[in-house]
């Protein structure tokens, strides 16, 4: 009798199997592959590297005045003022701030970029690209700061990836040590920059619902809330209880309430397609979570840029540089994740093998934006930076909240006292409860 193989052991079906599992390795396993430079001394070296880049796109700024702004936030203030401890003015010591907050902003963007991933050289590619003298990229936060009146805002933006960063960590595996990155980075963007805080939420709600995605919504939705109320507790200080009022009752609340009342009928309609896309494409599945969070931060902002014009708080162009740090992290995904698939491909003819082609587009993508960022230099000094002026305008919130009386100033600094007994005591109670632990470990 004719030996007929099982359907299993057919060469197609072998072959299908081995596909199968290389694309699996190619996708699945997307945040854990190890990248060949994957180490910490080569690892410094890059984000060195990165760092002069940066710089040597921002020195020609270097010596240059800060236009005159309006500030409601107390931190850049307060750091132009230890600067003008030296006897450089306060123009030249704002400017100074300033340019400090554009050139951290790439490390602490890379810390993030490779937390969400996983994988650093998606971080890498983010940061490359986050780094182009182009919009909506460098020449955005540049334009937007160094040129223009967005100053605390672009400054926020430094702060604002380790909030993220603090946040996901603190929705994903809790800890009292992520709790207090999250509250105190996120509290620290509201104090530098309202907006930035703005613009923070919709980062932060968005990482928040792709952690839902995974699983015990309910615990990781408790623990979102509970940061941001701790953040409102440490920024009472500075927006006291009165500042709530005043947002209602005051100049911006008649703005705050259109916003809302136009947003109300767009989000009912967008907000449960969007909920159910991205449930059917991405729920429980960890793997994704990059993917995800890159598109809808991209799709986010790319809505309110370009269809938000009477439904988002303030003017739509003040979200370009959101988008580019979304737009880098989507790109930086596609790059790398493209590569990781022709890794595993045979390429036409067989001449050049997977792995070969895979590293070409890597090495080859790096260069050509090592390139554009060298070249694009030139597109950064047609800026003209004007004006000299020596005192801190203060904003309307700012003024506003000189106006509130001393009562409400007691009360906003009793809170904010209240918050960082609250988190020290937590601190401490984490802390011996861990010691009891261990001990409780190293008996048995």
């Amino acid at each position: 009798m004719e030996n007929i193989p099982k359907e299993t052991e057919t060469i197609a079906a072998r072959r299908s199997a081995r596909l199968a599992e290389k694309f699996k390795n190619a996708g699945v396993n997307f945040g854990n592959r190890r990248a060949w430079w994957s180490n910490g001394p080569l690892e410094t070296l890059i984000l060195v590297f990165a760092f002069a880049v940066n710089f040597y796109l921002v020195y020609p700024f270097f010596g240059t005045a800060a236009l005159s702004t309006q500030y409601s936030g107390p931190i850049i203030p307060l750091l132009a003022s230890i600067i003008n401890l030296s006897g450089i003015s306060t123009a030249y010591a704002i400017q100074i701030v300033y340019i400090a907050f554009i050139l951290i902003f790439p490390l602490s963007y890379y810390v993030f970029i490779k937390k969400i991933s996983g994988r650093k050289l998606v971080a890498l590619f983010a940061l490359m690209i986050v780094s182009l003298p182009i919009v909506p990229f460098l020449k955005t936060r540049i334009e937007m700061a160094l040129t223009g009146i967005e100053g605390p805002h672009v400054a926020s933006l430094t702060l604002m990836p380790l909030a993220i960063y603090g946040l996901l960590a603190f929705l994903h595996s809790g800890g009292i040590k992520n709790m207090i990155i999250a509250t105190i980075s996120a509290a620290l963007v509201g104090l530098t920059s309202p907006f930035g805080f703005v613009t923070y939420s919709i980062f932060a709600s968005i990482t928040t619902f792709s952690e839902v995605l995974l699983g015990t919504g309910r615990l990781k939705s408790t623990r979102f809330i509970a940061v941001i109320i701790l953040v409102v507790g440490l920024s009472s200080f500075w927006y006291n209880p009165a500042f709530f009022v005043w947002l209602v009752t005051g100049p911006l609340g008649e703005q705050v309430a259109n916003t809302i009342s136009n947003l109300i009928p767009i989000s009912i309609f967008s907000l449960p397609v969007l909920g159910i896309f991205g449930y059917l494409l991405f729920d429980r599945k960890p793997n994704l979570q990059p993917l995800f969070l890159a598109f809808f931060f991209t799709i986010a902002f790319t809505m309110i840029i370009f269809a938000g014009t009477g439904f988002v708080f303030s003017h739509p162009s003040r979200y370009l540089t959101e988008l580019g740090i979304s737009l880098a992290l989507l790109v930086s995904i596609a790059i790398v994740g493209i590569s990781d698939k022709v890794k595993f491909m045979k390429a036409r003819g067989g001449l050049i093998k997977g792995e070969v082609l895979g590293n070409i587009i890597i090495v080859s993508s790096f260069l050509l934006l090592f390139l554009c960022n060298v070249i694009g230099r030139e597109s950064l000094l047609e800026q003209n930076v004007l004006g000299v002026w020596d005192e801190i305008d203060k904003g309307e919130i700012w003024v506003a909240k000189e106006s509130f009386g001393i009562g409400w100033t007691y009360l906003g600094y009793s809170i904010t006292c209240a918050s960082l007994i609250g988190i020290t005591f937590m601190g401490l109670k984490a802390d011996v409860g861990g010691r009891k632990k261990s001990n409780e470990a190293a008996k048995v």
